[in-house]
């Protein structure tokens, strides 16, 4: 008997230490392993000191509480058979990343990937519509987020819907074609090579074709071309922007591209011009006095 209720005390000791280590909340301060995965994750291996001397107007002082939508939505993951802990996990992180949301300048760059951030969380709580909707707020900010493109597809392909999971990765290629991400997640969804590519950003000018001579026996002027020219809209990343600027910089400023040569930016190239100017000349030149 004295045995039996040794462990039978034993036995309660565990199970209420067991019970109590299951609902018990880590401490709120980020460990050195999530300070890790944050400089990773957010800061590209640096620190917010370093990104914040970098681009002083982003909003990178607010970013702490980025790291905790991302750390907490990893404790969440750690701790998805515990409801209580789970909840709270999972709410610190929607609160850390809607202080960024509230916090940071409307047109920052570090928007669109906390909203991605943001729909994560959401999505390994189960609320699938509202985390599309984040992942589609992250795209109207910036429609090269990979991630975004990614996340929205596994959506949809969750829910049956695999062509409009192909198509919506096919987009985030024409706007991100080096994407690995993106490739990876096209050759899933039953996409084939070659990937999808930008559509084509030239504006292409037609030649004038040689008009008849007119009544008088004089070449007719060229009539003028019905042309709806339109700003071209031209992605470039930061990385080929960056390049621009540095061989713009080492050049003092003098023009890289003949593009950038010409005067007139949506005129007509200038043998076309020419051509124009030798067939005006050619009637002056035969009109009697």
């Amino acid at each position: 008997m004295k045995y039996r209720f040794l462990n039978t005390s034993v036995a309660m000791l565990l199970f209420g230490l067991m019970c109590g280590k299951s609902q018990a909340v880590e401490a709120f301060g980020a460990t050195p392993q999530e300070v890790s995965l944050c400089s990773a994750l957010i800061f590209g291996g640096r620190d917010r000191a370093y990104m914040e001397s970098l681009e002083p107007d982003a909003g990178w002082g607010h970013t702490h509480h980025w790291c905790d939508c991302v750390r907490f939505r990893y404790r969440a993951v750690r701790s998805i058979g515990d409801k209580s802990s789970f909840n709270y996990n999972t709410g610190q992180a929607l609160q850390g990343c809607d202080y960024v949301i509230r916090a940071v300048p409307s047109g920052s760059r570090i928007l669109p990937k906390v909203h991605v951030d943001k729909g994560l969380v959401l999505k390994l709580r189960g609320e699938t519509r509202v985390a599309a909707q984040e992942f589609q707020r992250a795209l109207s900010l910036d429609p090269s987020e990979a991630k975004a493109y990614s996340e929205l597809s596994l959506l949809q392909e969750e829910s049956g819907q695999r062509t409009a999971a192909r198509d919506t990765v096919a987009l985030g290629l024409q706007h991100n074609p080096e994407s690995k991400l993106l490739r990876k997640r096209y050759l899933e969804l039953g996409g084939k090579e070659p990937f999808p590519e930008p559509p084509a950003r030239d504006v292409q000018v037609p030649v004038p074709p040689t008009a008849p001579p007119d009544s008088s026996g004089e070449p007719a002027l060229p009539e003028p071309l019905d042309l709806d020219l339109q700003e071209p809209v031209i992605a470039v990343d930061a990385q080929s922007e960056s390049a621009e600027a540095g061989s713009q910089s080492a050049e003092n400023g003098k023009a890289v591209t003949d593009a950038n040569a010409r005067s007139c930016r949506f005129c007509p190239p200038e043998e076309i011009q020419r051509r124009w100017i030798e067939s005006f000349k050619a009637g002056q030149e035969k009109k009697p006095e």
